[in-house]
C-alpha cells in the first residue's frame, strides 16, 4: 500500500501482444522507421507503463520475421566514421582541374 490516495492497479495488459498485433499492418520501411521513434522515445524520461510499451515494440521488432539485424544497427548508430558522417564528394579528388593551354 502506497502512501498516497490512489490505490495502485494490477497491471493486467498483455504488451508483447499489443506490439504484435501494432505491428501486423506496417510494411519492413515502416518497420525501421519505428525502431528508430522507438529508441528515440526509450532514451526520454517517460512513464513506467510507458517504457513498458516501448520496450514491447523493440522486442517485437527485433524478432520480427525477415528484419535485417544489420539495419537494425545502422537505425540506432548511424554511419560510424567522421568521414562517412561529414564527407563530400569533392573530399575524394586527388588531382585538381588544370587548364589545358
Amino acid at each position: 500500500m502506497s502512501k498516497w490516495k490512489y490505490s495502485e492497479k494490477n497491471d493486467s495488459r498483455n504488451y508483447d501482444l499489443e506490439a504484435k498485433e501494432l505491428l501486423k499492418p506496417l510494411r519492413e520501411s515502416q518497420l525501421y522507421e519505428m525502431y528508430g521513434i522507438v529508441n528515440k522515445q526509450l532514451q526520454r524520461s517517460v512513464s513506467p507503463v510507458r517504457e513498458k510499451e516501448l520496450n514491447a515494440v523493440r522486442i517485437a521488432i527485433e524478432s520480427y520475421p525477415g528484419i535485417d539485424k544489420s539495419k537494425l544497427s545502422f537505425v540506432l548508430h548511424g554511419y560510424k566514421t567522421e568521414m562517412a558522417q561529414k564527407g563530400h564528394p569533392k573530399d575524394g579528388v586527388k588531382s585538381t582541374y588544370k587548364k589545358k593551354v
